[in-house]
Order: C-alpha cells, then structure tokens, then sequence
C-alpha cells in the first residue's frame, strides 16, 4: 500500500505539471459584432405549425395541446383517470434557481381527444424532467431530488410535498434523471443519465455516505422507497419493449440496448462482465439524418469561428453542421393497438437539433438486436420549422404515439455557445411555448377514456392482457397500488387461461407484486409455450425460492431453444446453490460458447465454484481447445481476484473518486496549433488528394483507433460517418486534438492497490468494473476492489503532434479517402 501511494504522488505531480485546459475566445473574436448575421428566428403559432411538418404517407400528426395551456414541456404522463401530467422545464437552461418550472395537470372535458382544461398541479420547481403517477400523487424527478406530490383534498393542486430521495447530480443540465417508466417488476424504473449521483433518503443522517449511480440507473419500489441500481445510464430517453427489454439513448449514440440486469453481475464482484450497453444502430451510433429545416444562422457562424480557431469546439462538417445525430433523444418503442400491427416494436428516436423523428426497425441477431433504418434519404417525420424540438415521446390511452415538443428557439447546451454568439440569441426564448402531437393513421378516430381508477379488481386483472401497453402498465399499477387480496385468484388463472402471452406474463408478475407467486404458478409458467413466457418464469423464480419442484423444473430448461431463455436461465442458477450446479452451467455454456453474452452471464454464475468448472471444461470433450481457453482465462482471473481481495483483508473500495488535474493551456500553445491548422488548409486549396494513397495512411496512422471500411478498431469515433462531419472536422482533429474533447473520449490515468499505473479512455463502468481502452485491441477491464485512485487531465486520447507524421499532401491524399467529395 505504500508504494502505491507513493506512485499516486508522482503520477499526480508528473500530471500537474503537464496537464492543460483550453482558453477561452480570443479578445479579437470578444469584440466582432455577428448581430447582422444572426436574426432572430420568429416561432410559428400552434395551427400553423401543422403544415411544416412532412410525415409519411399513411399517418397524420394531430395537435391535442399546446400554448398557452402549457409550456417547455419535457415529459407526459396520464393518471389512471386520463387526465395528462405535463412536465415544465421552464428554467431550461440556464435559470434553474429562479423556480419557475412546474408540473400542470391538463383534462380533456368534452373527449375529443383535445386537451382543454389546465390546472397547475406543483410549482416553484428548478429541472424538472420526469415523472410518473403512482397512489393519486405524483413522483417528480428535479435534481439534486425525487419528489412526491398529491392532492389530498381534491382541488386539483398538489398540497403534499415530500423528498423521497436526493443526490442526483446537477452538473449538466442535458444529463439529469428523465424517462420514468413502470416496470414488469412492480417498480418505477429512472434514467440517472450522465451526471449520476450519490443517492441517499434525506432523513438518512448528513455523514452517511450516498450510494453511487454513476453509470448505472436506479429502480424504487413506490410503496417502500427501496431504491436498486440498474444497468443503463445513457443521457436521456429510456424504453422497454412488450417483453421488458430495455433500450436507452445518448446525443450522439441514438439506439443502446441494455444487455444485463446490474444485480446479477454486482453478485459476484470478481467477475469482468463485458458494458451493459451496446450501441445497435446498423448505422452507427451518430448515423446520417435528413432534416428539411434550415440550418440555423448561429450554427453556420459558429462553425466558422471554429474553423478559424476564433471559438473553441468541435468542427461540424465543414460548414455544415448538419446531417447527422447531435441531438439524439427521447428513444421509445412504440407498443401501442391504434397503428397496424406490423408497426408494433419499432423504435422511434428524436432529434432536437434536426427537429426529426427518425425510427428503426428492430430485428433479432440472438441476444443482441439490430436497429435498422427504415426510412430511405427521408424520415419518419421532419419539420421545416426549427424550433420544433421532439424532446420525449408516449404511448398514450388512445393507443397512438405522443411527442413532446418543448418547442425552443434555442435548445443548445449554453456552453456550446461562444460568448460573441450568445449575446446575441436569447435561451429562454419560447418559455412559454410548448406542444404535444399525436400520431396516427389516417382515418383515425380516438376512443372514448373510461377511469381505471375506478374500475373493479377483477376488470383491472382482465386488462393485463390488453393490446395496449399504456392499459397493461396502468392495471399493473393500480393493482400493485390496491393489494387487493380478491386479485389472487383470477391472476392464478390469468397465468394459466389467458390467450394472450402478454396477459399470462403480466398475470404473474401481478402476484409477485402482491406476494402471492407460488410455485404451482412458476412450474405451469416454465412449460408455457411463449418463450417469453417461460424467460419471466425463469427470472421469477428467484422470488418465490428454487427449492427442489422448482429446482428441476429449471434444469429442464438447459436445453431449451430459446437462447433468451437459457440466458436467463444461467443469471438465474447463478442465484443459486445445489449439488451439480457447476455441470449445469458448463452444459449451458457449452450450447453457447460462442455468444459472448452467455459466457459473460455463465462466468458471473459460477461465483465460488470456478475452480469446479475449471475442472469440468478441462474434461469435457464437446469444448475445442480454442473455446476452453477462452473460458479458463477469465476463470483463473477470478480465483485470482479472490485471492488479492482476501490478501487486502476483504476490504472493498466500491466508492472511486475520479480526480481532475487540470494545468493551463497557454496562449503560445493555442496559438501555435492553430497555426497549424490554417498552414494545411491553405495548402490544401492547392492539392489533389489520392484516394489509394489516402486509404494506406489511414491505415498506417489512424486504424489503431478509428475504423473504416471495415478496417481498424473502434476506439475513438467510428470515421465511416466522416462524410457528414466534412472536412475541417479531420484536419482540426488531427492537427489540434485537445482544442475541445468530447468527455467521451478523455484520457484517465487509474492506480491500482498492487501499485500499477494504467491509462486510456474509460469505455466502461460497471457494477464490479472499469474498463480502460488505449488502442488497436488493447484494453484493460480492472475489478473495482483493486482500485486506489482515477485521475483525468481533461486532454484526449488523440496523441499530439501529427504534423510530424502527415505532411500536407498526406493530409489531402487522406481527405480523400475519407471524405472523397470535399
């Protein structure tokens, strides 16, 4: 321990010393008057804006609320009456101490399915940006806390407040909590998104250490206020599909499935499990959009000002900075009965900065899924008008898909913005706007909204097996809510007689929510013919105790043919302890061995017993030589972790502090490297680049991060999308890499107990583990309990100083190839 502190010390010092940080704007850039070339854009009233949208053939885009019955809306949510929740991101982005932001309760009196009546249910709120109904009230999500609101003496406004929970970071108002979503487990699910947190109850006392959710997000149970980290943490927009797969959304990372529960790898914490996140985009994560609204004339400067070096930043695509996902949000399957049928399962995502919806289709590849585009050099849905802002999206009542447009003349980050533009926009300009759309069919005619608040036990059970997702969730809730003990029976039979899959799912997780699952249920469930099923049987058989019926009823389903259930089935065994437990994993395994996501849950499972499945893969003749090598590593890394953790006296340092070491970047430096960057632009008016010569290059100098051509490793951006970035974005890249870093691709330097000293850009951060990567293949997932110390100097993982290795000619013939109609 002390030769690790005392490495610490001197990768600190070393650090300090060399570490840099960008400057701010020129004083030249400071004193340049844009107002001539920046007006300002006018909005478009609510009526009106219905003709600048372009849709696909078939559907239709209906208006049901807008100004001035609300404003800045974030997030929807009905209660159980129909009566729809608007969550008012008012302070937005910049104004968040002014509490001005607030939760308003809109009724549509006469059923038209236009929204009518406005009540302001909670105010005096800072950023609000989820929510979700639950016991009358309302759970309102506005970091640092998690609220409850309720009206309890029926006036429409809310006149209970209570904090349920605090600690959700602040750090950035494009990365708090969002997309509050209601669980098949009978829980609240929540987005923690990029800032995380250290969450704790506020009656906890003030000493008492959080409990971090950083790359995680959080479940709690309603009626306990137990809260659970999950798997998931991209930036904001979270969904599940009908069967309770869940997918996230980043800005530049559009489609995520999340593959894993956090529980069942946080079981064993010697295990490196692979991200819980994965990119699924055919297209890549920052894929090509197809926007019909103009650019916006302060993008157009902006992007000059970078490209002269006059402003820090990111270089859009030459002048055009469009064409891509920058804004990418809001991700929702849709799972709704008013669209055909076909169209169930799709994949819709916003983009703020395009004002588009774009969607996907999702298509099985095993356990990991593909999301392909649908739509050809077009979307889904585009608006010529740009303050339309798709922020979140709903399932609704009605069986259609809402869209939440907070409907903003600006919905930059403010940090973006160069000082010398920023005077000259105002950020809280359409406050007081706001819209929410429907899409529909054509010819379609919305349903009557019956109360389910005050229907009987027995009809609320009847509609768990709904085509709609919205009347499935809500009886799921209210009976979850009722505790009625006169729902047991008709859920027990639900399970067995319900025609529908959903229903029969559903049905059992009913009465797990009510304590009442059994082991009758559970076995009928594992022979269910629906995979889907019998994969929720499996999972819920860990709450009502794998005991002998059970027991075998499971390892009957070894050789079962769906991979999704054997993949549950291996998290599951992992719960448990029996005799021959080890053999069951290894056959599992076995069936499997080439999907990474199965050994990965199979090597969580095995928990104490990986010298036993060491033995038995060794013995075992239905493994290759190559496949029981691949598993024995990963094994032996285990044993190994225990051992150190035993020899550091089982102490484990689950609280990591990532610490920044930033020094100044001097004028000298920023000016030089500008320099740089204006010497080959010039050049480059005057060359021809050579495609062929520009693709060894690339291969010589950039493969070790970047991929192309299905050539190279993806460590930094993926360069196939390099067409819509354009130009300037390579050379400035290249030339000056630490003008601005996307945080995503910092570089960390980590210090571990034994005294190593790593360093790269964390792609990872899991329950039990971070993973480093440097380049090429090269990167390191270490265990969290052999951890001492992160630090990070805020520059890139891009190496300075490739002037010395591509001259100006290489430069073009590189452009060439990558960007061939520059």
């Amino acid at each position: 321990m002390i030769r690790s502190q005392w490495n610490f010390a001197v990768v600190e010092s070393i650090l300090s010393f060399a570490s840099v940080v960008i400057v701010s704007l020129t004083l030249h850039a400071q004193q340049v008057d844009y107002s001539d070339e920046l007006p300002r854009i006018a909005p478009t009233e609510p009526a009106a804006a219905l003709e600048t949208f372009d849709i696909v053939d078939g559907f239709q885009i209906q208006l049901v609320a807008s100004e001035p019955l609300l404003a800045s809306p974030v997030e929807i949510q009905w209660d159980a009456d129909g009566a729809m929740y608007v969550c008012e991101m008012r302070g937005y982005s910049e104004n968040r101490d002014d509490g001005i932001s607030r939760i308003a309760k809109l009724i549509d009196t006469n059923d038209d399915g236009v929204y009518d009546t406005r009540t302001e249910f909670a105010g005096g709120l800072s950023w609000p940006t989820g929510m979700f109904p639950y016991d009358g009230g309302l759970f309102v999500g506005d970091a640092p806390d998690l609220l409850y609101f309720k009206d309890t003496d029926g006036d429409g406004k809310a006149d209970l407040r209570q904090r349920v929970l605090t600690g959700f970071g602040t750090s950035n108002v494009q990365g708090l909590l969002n997309s509050f979503r209601w669980g098949l487990d009978n829980r609240i699910h929540i987005a923690c998104s990029s800032v995380g947190g250290d969450i704790r109850h506020p009656h906890a006392p003030a000493e008492q250490a959080g409990f971090s959710i950083r790359g995680r997000d959080l479940a709690l149970n309603p009626r306990t206020y137990r809260f659970e980290p999950t798997s998931g943490a991209a930036q904001h927009g979270m969904s599940f599909d009908d069967w309770g797969r869940k997918f996230v959304s980043s800005n530049s990372d559009h489609i995520q499935q999340v593959m894993y529960e956090d529980r069942y790898v946080a079981g064993n914490p010697f295990a490196a499990a692979p991200a819980a996140r994965v990119s699924i985009a055919a297209d890549g994560p920052q894929a090509e959009v197809f926007r019909t609204s103009p650019v916006e004339p302060w993008r157009i400067v902006r992007t000059r000002l970078r490209v002269s070096g006059q402003a820090k930043g990111p270089i859009e695509g030459g002048g055009r900075a469009a064409g891509y996902f920058t804004g990418a949000t809001g991700v929702t399957i849709y799972r709704g009965d008013a669209w055909p049928a076909s169209w169930k399962g799709f994949a819709f995502v916003g983009d703020v900065g395009g004002n588009l919806i774009h969607r996907k289709q999702l298509e099985s590849n095993g356990l990991e899924w593909i999301a392909r585009r649908i739509d050809v050099d077009h979307e889904f849905v585009t608006s010529r008008d740009t303050w339309f802002r798709p922020a979140q999206f709903a399932n609704a009542p009605d069986g259609s898909l809402h869209v939440i447009d907070m409907y903003r003349e600006v919905i930059e980050h403010p940090l973006s913005l160069p000082t010398e533009i920023k005077r000259h926009l105002d950020l809280t300009s359409g406050r007081n706007r706001g819209r929410i759309y429907r899409i529909v069919p054509i010819g379609f005619k919305p349903r009557s909204q019956a109360s389910l608040r005050k229907m009987p036990t027995t009809e609320l059970v009847s509609l768990l097996g709904h085509e709609n997702a919205w009347h499935r969730e809500t009886a799921a809730r209210l009976l979850f809510e009722r505790q009625d003990p006169n729902a047991v029976g008709p859920q027990r039979d639900m399970t067995i007689g319900s025609q529908s899959p959903l229903g029969r799912m559903h049905a059992m997780y009913a009465l797990d929510g009510l304590e009442q699952l059994d082991e009758s249920t559970i076995l009928a469930a594992l022979r269910d013919q629906h995979p889907q099923v019998r994969r929720h049987a499996v999972r819920l058989s860990e709450n009502v105790g794998i005991r002998d019926d059970v027991l075998g009823g499971l390892i009957g389903l070894l050789d079962d043919p769906s991979l999704e259930v054997r993949y549950q089935l291996a998290f599951t065994l992992g719960t448990t302890s029996y005799a021959g437990r080890a053999a069951d994993l290894v056959k599992l395994l076995a069936k499997d061995s080439n999907d990474r996501w199965m050994r990965a849950a199979v090597l969580t499972a095995i928990g104490a017993e990986a010298t036993e499945m060491l033995r038995l893969i060794e013995t075992d003749p239905t493994f290759s030589e190559k496949d029981a090598e691949s598993i024995r590593k990963p094994l032996l890394e285990q044993l190994a972790a225990r051992q150190r953790f035993a020899a550091n006296g089982g102490e484990d340092p689950t609280r990591i502090v990532i610490k920044s070491v930033l020094a100044n970047r001097s004028d000298a430096d920023q000016t030089r490297h500008q320099g740089i960057v204006n010497r080959y632009r010039e050049a480059l008016n005057e060359l021809q680049g050579v495609p062929d010569n520009g693709k060894q290059i690339f291969r010589q100098q950039c493969s070790v991060c970047h991929r192309v051509d299905g050539h190279g490793y993806e460590l930094g951006p993926n360069l196939a999308a390099i067409q819509a970035r354009g130009v300037e974005t390579v050379i400035t890249a290249v030339l000056d890499p630490n003008r601005e870093v996307n945080p995503q691709y910092l570089n960390y330097t980590l210090v571990t107990l034994d005294g190593r000293i790593l360093s790269g850009m964390i792609v990872d951060e899991g329950t039990t583990t971070l993973t480093l990567r440097r380049g090429e293949k090269q990167s390191e997932t270490v265990l969290r309990t052999d951890i001492e110390q992160i630090i990070h100097t805020g520059r890139s993982l891009m190496p300075d100083g490739f002037d010395e290795l591509i001259d100006p000619q290489a430069m073009a013939d590189l452009l060439a190839y990558l960007v061939p109609d520059r």
